[in-house]
């Protein structure tokens, strides 16, 4: 009996014993738990500065021709306020990039939004070599969107940042106002990269379509489409250097009897995220169904593609012609600006009559084909470079119309 209290002394330091373990365990596991959180995160960092934003998700996904960049971020993040061409390595403003670096290659491009003017429409692409040195800078077209305060997302179309199909490690980075990247900048992920395989793609065919003839897009947006009719021809090829030229996008109603021998430059529209229509086998007028599927057709076995916009030669349209293209899966495709270059009037009056006639929604009529067509071509920048002075956007028929291309993957 005289054993007993000497057992409850002895028992008191083993249990603090036991307390101890247990409380440095758990404070192990939260700690455990909060750097598994912050590593899932991959910001690799708290807020520091006012309006500093934490990295928390970012995705990299293709859709169509389009290459496109969704980040989440812990906090708002001001557009306005990024640098879109950072000094890699350096002190300097905000800047908010993905890095893409292709395997077995040394050197990295990076994407970055932001900017003081347009940065709804344009992001920066730098260059950088192995040592870190950034070799080239410049502005690229891309589309960037804020769904919310703190979801970014923006598309560009790979080849615009050089981009070909291949396997990419890629990452994002932030830095903060004034600090060195060595100091202050972030990586998600915290550490290493992603790997994405750039796919190459084709389209093959549209979404949308009416059986009814339309003659223009919405009046409420301030976009236009350029289409050129009776190709292709010796001349297709100058139009699609303007285009390329110009980052601008426009629609080829071609004709079956022309593309023997041209399938090449078939396959450059639509590479180059132009659009194909059918414009009937013999540029007949009032086409029955064999004129209109057998362009369809050629269309179809030199390009994979399924064109669903069909536009009758000289305008010559009645419920009958409507009702066969929309049996093909063809919307019928007028316009409503006609500066009549088929008659070859000369590059002024081209220029002049498209200028002075452009409205928002506007289908504009030229001609790459079907006779000498060296005074349209000649007219093609200046009539891009005026209409976008006018705050002008350039779409295909099926973007102005609200319709898309369908792609899929080579293979």
């Amino acid at each position: 009996m005289v054993a007993s209290p000497s057992r409850s002394f002895a028992a008191e330091p083993q249990i603090s014993r036991i307390r101890k373990i247990l409380c440095s365990g758990l404070a192990a596991l939260v700690a455990l738990l909060l750097t598994g959180a912050a590593t899932t995160a991959g910001a690799g960092h708290t807020r520091g500065e006012a309006g500093q934003s934490d990295l928390l998700r970012a995705k990299l996904l293709q859709a169509g021709q389009s290459l496109i960049l969704t980040l989440r971020t812990g906090a708002p993040v001001a557009l306005a306020a990024l640098d879109r061409l950072p000094k890699a390595g350096g002190r300097g403003s905000p800047y908010l990039c993905v890095v893409l670096r292709r395997t077995g290659h040394s050197g990295e491009r990076r994407i970055c939004p932001g900017g003081e003017s347009n940065v709804h429409h344009r992001v920066g692409l730098e260059l950088v070599n192995a040592a870190g040195k950034t070799t080239a800078k410049s502005t690229i077209a891309a589309r960037v969107k804020r769904a919310t305060p703190r979801k970014l997302t923006v598309a560009l179309l790979p080849e615009a940042a050089g981009l070909a199909p291949h396997r990419y490690r890629w990452r994002v980075l932030e830095n903060r106002r004034g600090c060195a990247a060595s100091r202050c900048e972030a990586s998600l992920p915290a550490n290493g990269s992603r790997t994405y395989r750039l796919r190459p793609v084709r389209p093959v065919g549209c979404t949308g379509g009416t059986s009814q003839e339309v003659r223009n897009g919405s009046r409420d947006r301030n976009a236009v489409a350029l289409t050129f009719d009776d190709g292709p021809s010796t001349y297709t090829e100058g139009f699609l250097d303007v285009l390329r030229h110009e980052h601008v996008h426009g629609t080829f109603f071609e004709v079956g009897q022309e593309m023997p021998g041209r399938e090449d430059t078939m396959r450059r529209v639509l590479r180059e995220g132009n659009e194909i229509g059918d414009h009937t086998m013999n540029h007949v007028e009032y086409p029955g169904y064999s004129q209109i599927a057998g362009a369809a057709a050629r269309i179809k076995a030199a390009t994979h593609f399924e064109p669903c916009l069909f536009r009758p030669p000289g305008g010559a349209v009645d419920s009958s012609v409507i009702a066969t293209a929309a049996g093909l899966g063809m919307e019928t495709i007028l316009w409503d600006v006609d500066p009549t270059d088929w008659a070859a009037p000369g590059s002024a009056a081209v220029y002049s009559r498209i200028v002075g006639a452009a409205r928002p929604g506007s289908i504009i009529l030229m001609h790459d084909g079907g006779g000498d067509r060296s005074g349209t071509l000649a007219a093609l920048p200046r009539i891009i470079d005026n209409l976008r002075g006018r705050g002008y956007s350039f779409a295909t028929v099926s973007r102005l119309l609200g319709h898309r291309l369908i792609y899929q993957p080579y293979g």
